[in-house]
């Protein structure tokens, strides 16, 4: 309310402003302030309190006009007439511009200037003249229409701007501290820009022989305020230049007492308007682009903290040039002079040979893709060391013709490299030793296993000894013998061999090779042959065909199908019915094989479906719960996926799928 009340004496008090600033012998209102107040409270205040500063306002222009003796019916239409024209323009300026005051854009400045000082003014200008002229006041239309809508264009572009800056520096903004050389500059621009106005406006004799060129005079000095000091400088040196001009041509002096007071009147203030806008369309783009340097200063001050914090070298590429800039880290990172000139062949000769080709390949890609490109690729110290490095680079095509630029930074991921070898050295320490201590629950097995085999050709040594030892020796009988023995030792042969597979370590990734997965899984099949008899499982192998090989290690493979079937058979080692165990293989198309280990045991707990190939989740009371999770871990290395699901009947069955190889 209080707010409401203040709004009501300030519109009162810039109503006799107003009337002040009439010509003595002419009707025209040079300025109109009330205006200003009204619209800059009704762009300070929310949309939802401005009926009532509305009506605060109509009342005390109410007030004033009966004082003065105006007819109510034309006060009451000024009234409504005020308050269109404030609200019109208050609504298209926050419709229209969104950026805070401090951030004024030249594009919001220009709908400012449309919206405030042109189309409102001048538009609700018609309809001002037509019931000016329908009581009685005015001469002519078209000089009421073009009176009223340069007098309140001039009062918007000069009062408005002021206003706004300085409730804004008042009640939101607080103020900076300002160097003293600052200071004085602006004492300086204030003592200038009044001693002039007195000069041109208020010192010089009226007549014909005044000279227009005084007109110009004051332009230096406003900017300099807009060059020096922004919006804020400009709009209160024309301020100054304003009430100085409007005080002098109503005395009688300056340079527009040539005329009748009605010319003199328009002259000034299309003087004042052609003066303002301009101007301050100049310093909102001096302002604009003073923080857009300012931002591109704190950017750049982030972005060398960021790459200081991450460790990371930052470098341009002009590429039509053959120009490369580094940063001091970038240079050290190579092992470059600090002032040698760089090329793009300067920093290939540090690449590691290997490594060089997929670099280029992606870096070549980036360029004529317009993109980006992530690589990681060695470099050689001068001490002959290599040193891993993680580079990222875009490629920008400026608009002015220069050519292309690579945009990059390089980080050093040595240490990342080592612990991610030490780490994979130690995956594979582990799944080693899990593999042995799963085999280690098949020795009973493997034992009874090799015994049947090494009895069968102890017995059929003794056979063959005794037929050689007969004085007619039966030949056929000594063949057919020694095949036997033939046979058994293959078996047994196959046996250890598998064995000695999975006990060796893991091959490297250089040692990749097609795998036939339908072989794996035979191998394995041969290895857990006596853990199936002595858990009564039958295992049937339904191998296609048609499976594809895939690129992998055999060992690897044979671990996951081994503890798989492993699991099964303890699945199954508590159930009362038939005791199935089906491995089975297909190609999912071109590209995947699929592998499914199907059984008919108890099924996995359905609260530990979800978990079940995460670390030390188990349902052995044996177990540690290591083995799903290394098997997980494998078949990702391997690029494919695996997953568990109960069947509808009774066990559960586990999928592996795995990309072809060539895929």
């Amino acid at each position: 309310m209080y707010y409401v009340l203040a709004s009501a004496v300030c519109y009162y008090a810039a109503t006799q402003i107003a009337w002040a600033l009439t010509f003595p012998d002419s009707k025209v209102s040079l300025f109109f302030p009330p205006q200003a107040v009204l619209l800059c409270i009704l762009l300070l205040v929310p949309t939802r309190h401005w009926w009532a500063y509305v009506l605060a306002a109509a009342a005390a222009h109410f007030l004033a006009t009966q004082q003065a003796q105006w007819p109510p019916m034309y006060a009451l239409n000024c009234e409504v007439f005020d308050a269109v024209k404030c609200v019109s323009a208050a609504a298209g300026i926050r419709i229209l511009i969104k950026s805070p005051l401090e951030a004024i854009t030249l594009r919001d400045a220009i709908l400012f200037v449309l919206v405030a000082v042109v189309l409102v003014p001048f538009g609700t200008a018609f309809w001002g003249a037509s019931f000016t002229l329908s009581y009685g006041f005015g001469t002519h239309y078209w000089i009421e229409w073009r009176n009223l809508g340069i007098s309140n264009a001039v009062t918007t572009v000069v009062l408005v701007p002021a206003f706004l800056l300085g409730a804004h520096h008042l009640f939101v903004r607080r103020a900076r501290a300002l160097s003293p050389r600052r200071v004085l500059e602006a004492a300086l621009v204030g003592v200038c820009t009044v001693a002039l106005g007195i000069l041109v406006f208020d010192r010089t004799p009226a007549g014909p022989t005044t000279s227009p060129a005084l007109l110009y005079a004051p332009i230096p000095l406003l900017i300099w305020a807009a060059l020096r000091f922004g919006l804020g400088g400009i709009s209160v040196s024309m301020l100054i230049i304003t009430f100085q001009a409007i005080w002098g041509t109503m005395r009688g002096h300056g340079p527009f007492l040539a005329q009748s007071p009605s010319e003199n009147a328009t002259a000034l203030q299309l003087f004042l308007l052609v003066t303002a806008a301009p101007l301050m369309l100049l310093a909102v783009v001096i302002e604009e682009e003073k923080r857009s340097k300012e931002a591109l200063g704190e950017s750049a001050n982030l972005m060398g903290l960021a790459a200081e914090a991450g460790n990371l070298a930052m470098w341009v590429w002009d590429v039509s040039g053959n120009d490369v800039w580094m940063t001091e880290r970038g240079r050290s990172l190579f092992g470059l002079e600090r002032d040698a000139r760089l090329d793009f062949a300067a920093i290939v000769d540090r690449v590691h040979p290997e490594d060089r080709a997929a670099r280029e390949d992606a870096i070549k890609q980036a360029l004529e893709t317009r993109g980006g490109y992530d690589v990681e690729y060695r470099v050689l110290q001068a001490d002959g060391m290599a040193r891993w490095i993680h580079g990222r680079g875009r490629c920008v095509a400026p608009d002015d013709g220069t050519g292309p630029k690579l945009f990059g930074v390089s980080m050093d991921v040595t240490v990342r490299k080592q612990a991610e070898a030490s780490a994979a050295q130690k995956r594979a320490e582990l799944e080693h030793v899990a593999r042995l201590a799963t085999l280690g629950e098949l020795t009973a097995t493997l034992t009874h296993e090799l015994q049947q085999p090494l009895a069968a050709i102890l017995a059929n040594s003794h056979v063959g000894v005794r037929l050689l030892d007969a004085p007619k020796p039966d030949l056929q009988e000594v063949r057919s013998t020694l095949t036997d023995i033939c046979e058994v030792t293959e078996r047994a042969g196959e046996v250890v061999g598998g064995l000695r597979s999975m006990l060796k370590r893991d091959s490297t990734v250089a040692g990749l090779t097609n795998v036939d997965v339908n072989n794996v899984i035979r191998i394995v099949e041969r290895i857990v042959h006596g853990d199936a008899n002595l858990h009564k499982v039958k295992v049937y192998l339904d191998l296609s065909s048609d499976a594809r090989s895939v690129m992998g290690d055999s060992v690897q493979l044979q671990q996951v199908i081994l503890n798989l079937m492993l699991n099964a058979f303890s699945a199954m080692s508590g159930t009362a019915g038939a005791r199935r165990l089906v491995m089975r293989t297909n190609s999912t198309d071109k590209s995947h094989v699929l592998v499914e280990v199907q059984d008919s045991g108890t099924g996995i707990a359905a609260e530990q479906l979800e978990a079940i190939f995460d670390p030390f989740i188990t349902s052995k009371p044996e177990g540690l719960g290591m083995g799903l999770s290394i098997c997980r871990s494998i078949i990702e290395r391997h690029g494919g996926t695996i997953s568990a699901a109960n069947n509808p009947d009774s066990g559960a069955t586990f999928s592996i799928t795995l990309p072809a190889a060539g895929e």
